[in-house]
């Protein structure tokens, strides 16, 4: 006798629709399209894996019979989001085929047998610790957008950097991305209990894995947290989210820093900056976002052109007493910095026309972007 248990639609989709991001991906296993369910006495235990991300979630049900199966996640995801009742039954027939009744609606959906699904990653709870979920949300936000999408000259640019440090008895978590033409990074307090966190001593997440670590912060206040050999674990009461660590070297990104100086900045008004770029913008070309930025005195002026379209002038107040310069920018890596930042008035320190632009606020003390210059 197979399984047989009532679920509410909303536990199934809120539940599927996570999942559907991990076994959305193509892969050569079949069974990898379709999620892991256990039904135990009084719940369900729905797993999902493409083998560089796991997803365990516990999901309430109404159980008359136990029993496992795998199914196809995508159109369990477009049956419980179509569906017009508020509970789900699913009843195993022979073949491995799964009757599935949802109001005056019936279907019937084919189903894999569970051996074939790859083993569920073991985990050492022990070496844990509980984690703030705003703070890790927050590390993520101000760091995921500068993280490489494809980069075949270093692939571990497509990851993002996690270390943790002490000062002045003080502990932080530091996030650090680049794609190569830009660099972020989030640092933020934790609390002390972080201290137990042991970090190797390059902990680079790969763009997919923090992408999930993101919507794992959602709607939780903390969760535990742990960093082992190969793989990064997190944990709450319904939920075990394993991703498997890349391996490799990460850019010295201490080097470049050392290396700017904050002598030679602009204090720029951060709504106003972003204001004139989102219109300078419209006027770039496709593929490089290029701008041209000069500052002479208390005035900067943004100017674009597009081949196709015509050219953007915008011109405000900013407070400088340097140097005039001529500066080319990609104007997307500034929208991208300054939507993620707080504060009113954001500082752009240029040692010279070919120098990278330093980006940071007063009022946002944890953040930094630095983003080279282009040739015009």
């Amino acid at each position: 006798m197979g399984f047989y248990f009532n679920i509410g639609r909303e536990d199934l989709l809120r539940a599927v629709s996570v999942q559907q991001n991990i076994t959305s991906k193509k892969g050569t296993l079949a069974i990898l399209s379709n999620v892991l369910l256990e039904v135990k006495s009084d719940h369900l235990v729905i797993t999902g894996t493409d083998l560089d991300i796991g997803l365990k979630q516990i999901v309430p049900a109404e159980v008359m019979e136990t029993g496992t199966l795998t199914l196809p996640a995508k159109k369990l995801f477009e049956l419980a989001r179509e569906s017009g009742s508020t509970v789900i039954s699913f009843k195993e027939m022979e073949n491995n085929w799964v009757e599935i009744t949802a109001g005056p609606s019936c279907y019937r959906l084919a189903g894999m047998v569970a051996d074939e699904f790859p083993q569920f990653p073991a985990y050492d709870e022990s070496a844990m610790v509980e984690i703030d979920s705003a703070v890790m949300a927050e590390l993520v936000d101000k760091t995921i957008f500068s993280i490489a999408l494809d980069k075949e000259n270093m692939f571990t640019l497509t990851a993002a950097l996690l270390e943790k440090f002490k000062e002045n008895d003080k502990t932080y978590l530091k996030m650090i991305s680049s794609d190569g033409h830009r660099l972020t990074i989030m640092t933020r307090e934790v609390d002390a209990a972080i201290d137990n966190l042991q970090l190797k001593p390059l902990t680079l997440i790969p763009r997919r894995g923090v992408q999930e670590i993101r919507k794992f912060c959602e709607n939780r206040n903390s969760f535990l947290f742990g960093v082992e050999e190969k793989q990064a674990v997190l944990k709450s009461s319904e939920s075990l989210l394993v991703i498997r660590l890349m391996e490799g070297d990460f850019p010295d990104f201490q080097g470049l820093l050392d290396s700017l100086t904050r002598e030679n900045t602009i204090l720029i008004d951060r709504n106003r900056f972003l204001e004139s770029l989102k219109r300078i913008n419209l006027f770039t070309e496709d593929m490089f976002h290029a701008i041209k930025m000069e500052v002479n005195g208390t005035t900067m002026v943004l100017t674009s052109q597009n081949a196709d379209f015509g050219s953007a002038r915008d011109e405000f107040e900013v407070e400088y007493d340097g140097e005039p310069l001529v500066l080319g920018f990609n104007c997307r890596y500034f929208i991208d910095s300054l939507q993620v930042m707080e504060g009113n008035t954001v500082g752009a320190s240029i040692n010279s026309q070919e120098s990278p632009c330093l980006i940071t606020s007063e009022e946002d003390k944890g953040f930094l972007s630095v983003i080279m210059p282009m040739k015009l």
